[in-house]
């Protein structure tokens, strides 16, 4: 019981501290004000993005309101910050395909796309469309789950989101003909 009510102080106390929480400038990094063990991972599979504070920005994690957990823990992480009365703002959010979760050192850490190696660019012609998922054999491609990563550096991309030992299909991907990647103040950008 003592356990549990210092799980939940702690994780008051991270969302009360949202700043700490960002997705940071560096392409990544853990979360300063600790996750109580919410955060633990051993893949990138484990990991999500969600909002820090209870509602984030229309129910979507922002570079602000950011914060990397275990896919298992993220509704105990979201009744702890939300508490048992809380209402959210009746909008709907898109998620940023560019703010991504993966797994560092065991730990869920939110990686920032537009400020990753996989991203950078000189021209748009250095640039690909991608689905966010490991496997771009049977990955989404909504516009939600699509990025836009340097040709150069798919291998940084592919570690990132899929980790060290992972096989996927042999196929090439399909992606709508309307998708596009732009090179944009040096990073890759998609367009839908």
């Amino acid at each position: 019981m003592t356990r549990l009510l210092l799980l939940g102080i702690g994780a008051l106390a991270l969302v009360g501290c949202s700043d700490s929480h960002g997705a940071g400038g560096d392409g990544g990094g853990e979360d300063a004000g600790g996750t109580s063990g919410l955060d633990l991972c051993e893949t990138p599979d484990d990991c999500v993005v969600v909002p820090a504070s209870c509602c984030g920005t229309c129910g979507e994690p922002t570079r602000d309101d950011a914060v990397a957990l275990n896919r298992a823990s993220a509704s105990t992480y979201r009744d702890m910050a939300c508490g048992d009365d809380f209402a959210c703002p009746a909008c709907a959010g898109m998620p940023d395909p560019t703010l991504l979760a993966t797994c560092e050192a065991n730990r869920c850490v939110v990686v920032d796309l537009q400020a990753h190696v996989s991203t950078e660019c000189g021209s748009d012609a250095d640039c690909r469309v991608r689905t966010a998922d490991c496997c771009e054999c049977g990955g989404a491609t909504d516009p939600a789950s699509m990025v836009a990563i340097a040709i150069d550096d798919a291998a940084a991309f592919e570690a990132l989101v899929c980790g060290g030992d992972f096989g996927c299909p042999e196929c090439a991907p399909a992606y709508p003909a309307s998708y596009s990647a732009v090179c944009e103040a040096g990073r890759c950008r998609f367009v839908p």
